[in-house]
Parts: structure tokens; sequence; C-alpha cells
């Protein structure tokens, strides 16, 4: 099963593995939507967000999960935390060559987005390594950091930088929205910086969350707590989910959305 979710070939076939994934059909593109995986200790525990490292469990399923968040945005929220703490992370939309071209023509086709996303780095220290695969890969990566940072730290900068007052994720969401003209803004901060997004006023529309349902994680690969899966279910209207085997393991993709 999972083999033939993972092996697309057209558009249809990214239309029918995003319904076995999350449950229901992506119609629509959400303004904000927020992915991320995380593992559950116990059910009155609050989901862990899950590190990217060698230590973490691996799934397919996952990883295409991710990537079909990404095809559908505009724009993406990430950090310079982010950057530091995965220097191998790039953007792209082959990254499975058993995807090929499949979720590109997606993209174009279903949503009418040829040009590629908004990547858009918060950051108040502004230590940023402009070798990393972010800036030269797919994507058209931004800074969004203070005013000091961007005139001390950032002025050689090789992509656009935005100075802001008081930068934080909600500013940076607005900017994408307003000066970028962002439709779908798409979420993969870690859960220092995306924890404010649900509280009021909550801005996260959709929430794509996989969630590995092994009885233990590895502690090298447990982040932050993030929020409780039973107050996510209680701010959105709608949830639909599936559960599926991939790698011998148990794993849960959601959808929830307000």
């Amino acid at each position: 099963m999972t083999a033939s979710i993972v092996e697309l070939t057209d558009t249809r076939s990214v239309d029918r593995a995003a319904r076995a994934l999350f449950g229901s059909p992506l119609d629509t593109r959400p303004a904000v939507s927020h992915s991320f995986a995380a593992w559950c200790a116990s059910p009155d525990q609050p989901l862990t967000t899950i590190k990217i490292n060698e230590h973490g469990p691996k799934s397919e399923l996952d990883w295409l999960a991710l990537h079909i968040a990404r095809a559908r945005a505009d724009g993406i929220v990430i950090t310079g935390k982010i950057l530091r703490d995965e220097p191998n992370l790039a953007f792209s939309l082959r990254a499975d060559s058993r995807w090929g071209d499949a979720l590109v023509s997606w993209r174009e086709r279903r949503w009418g987005l040829c040009d590629p996303p908004f990547i858009l780095i918060l950051t108040g220290r502004g230590d940023i390594d402009f070798d990393h695969p972010v800036f030269h890969g797919w994507g058209r990566p931004l800074v969004f950091t203070t005013d000091r940072t961007a005139t001390r730290k950032l002025a050689a900068a090789p992509c656009p930088v935005v100075s802001d007052e008081a930068p934080d994720i909600r500013r940076a969401i607005r900017h994408l929205q307003l000066e970028r003209n962002c439709e779908c803004v798409s979420i993969e901060a870690g859960p220092s910086t995306a924890r404010e997004l649900y509280e009021r006023p909550m801005v996260v529309k959709e929430l794509l969350l996989s969630v590995y349902l092994e009885p233990s994680l590895d502690p090298r690969a447990q982040g932050d707590p993030l929020v409780d899966l039973s107050t996510v279910r209680g701010i959105f209207r709608t949830e639909t989910s599936t559960t599926h085997r991939d790698a011998g393991q148990h794993w849960s993709f959601y959808r929830l959305r307000r």
C-alpha cells in the first residue's frame, strides 16, 4: 500500500495520494497551513515534535505529506535555527525519484502556480550560512529580521532582507500575504516559534499532522512539546485521518480544518 501511494505519475495520482494520506481531497488552499511530525508518549501528554536527524523514524509517507504541503504553497516559513539544525535541508518537488514531475505538474495544473514559493527565514540573530542549500535550490529565499540585524549582519546577503521593528511569525505571515501576494502560507517553523500560532487570535486554518504511533522514540529524536492533540481537535471544526504501516511502523495522518 505504501509503495502505491508514493509512486506518482501525474496530477491525478497526487490527488489520490493526498486523499489516501489525509482521508479527504486537498481541493482548497488555506491561507495558513501548518505541517509537522510528532510523537505522543501517552494520551494525556502533548505532541512532541520529531527532530530531523539520524535517530528519528523514517517515513516515506510523512516525507510525501510534507512535499504535498509545499506544492500548494506560495510561501513557506522556516527559521534560522532550522537552517543551523538541518544543514542539508533542501526544497525540491523532485526530492524522490518515484515522484517524477508529478508534484510539479500538480502545483502548476491544479493550483496555477508556475513560480517557486518564497521561503521566508525568520531570524533574530542573523547567524545564517548563505552556502546552505536553501539559498541554492528551488524556492525564492528571503530573510525576515530585526532592523538592527538587517543593518549590522545581513547587508551583504545574496537574497532580499526584510527588516521589521518587531519580527515574529505572525508578522512574517502578514508580510508574505500582503507584500508577496501569497494566498497559501505553509508553516514549517519549530515548536518554540509555531506555538504562538495556536494562541488567540489563531491564524492557522489547516493542520497537516503526521503522528508516529509506536510506544517509544529515541530520546535523541524527541523535540519540544507543541500542542495537545485533544486541544487542537477542539479548535478545528473538521477532521479526517488515516493510519498506515510504513517501514514496519505505524503512523496516523490528520487533516484538521477550521
